[in-house]
């Protein structure tokens, strides 16, 4: 069946009005972040006090992405990283004995150096700082589930 010229003209039009009623699903990163969901595998962080050392993560470590180094003061080696090569399996934060390493909810990591994408035990033993990764961050958003379909609760950071 062939439509009319008319038709092929306002059918489009009709489409893309129907669709410009709709809420944008978009957010501004990096002034709007989405909070990170539970259990999110993010950056990994070490408990220095807690590791023995034992080299559990590094063996488990698919990617091999794992080193144990040693570090200056402490008779120990202690997990090195390279997230370059890791996939965030969580494999390492599973079979730790200790629960020495842990992960937060904070996925940014990025450089312009492929050396700084690599976390010696004392770079790992601080928590990011999303406001210090973000400095432009204003908003965290939090995703919510309801009746209406999904929707955004802006927080103020």
């Amino acid at each position: 069946m062939k439509r009319s010229l008319i038709s092929r003209i306002l059918v489009p039009f009709a489409t893309v009005l129907k669709h410009a009623a709709y809420k944008p699903v978009t957010h501004k990163y990096p002034y709007e972040r989405i909070e990170g969901y539970p259990r999110t595998r993010g950056r990994i962080v070490l408990k220095m006090e807690e590791c023995i050392g034992c080299g559990a993560c590094g063996y488990i470590c698919p990617d091999e992405a794992i080193l144990m180094k040693p570090v200056e003061g402490k008779t120990l080696t202690y997990p090195a990283i390279d997230f370059l090569k890791c996939s965030f399996c969580g494999l390492c934060v599973e079979i730790c004995p200790r629960d020495a390493l842990y992960m937060q909810d904070i996925v940014e990591l990025s450089s312009d150096e492929y050396k700084d994408l690599t976390y010696y035990p004392e770079k790992m033993t601080e928590p990011e700082d999303l406001k210090e990764l973000l400095p432009e961050l204003k908003y965290v958003l939090k995703p919510v589930v309801d009746k209406d379909g999904m929707r955004y609760i802006k927080r103020r950071v």
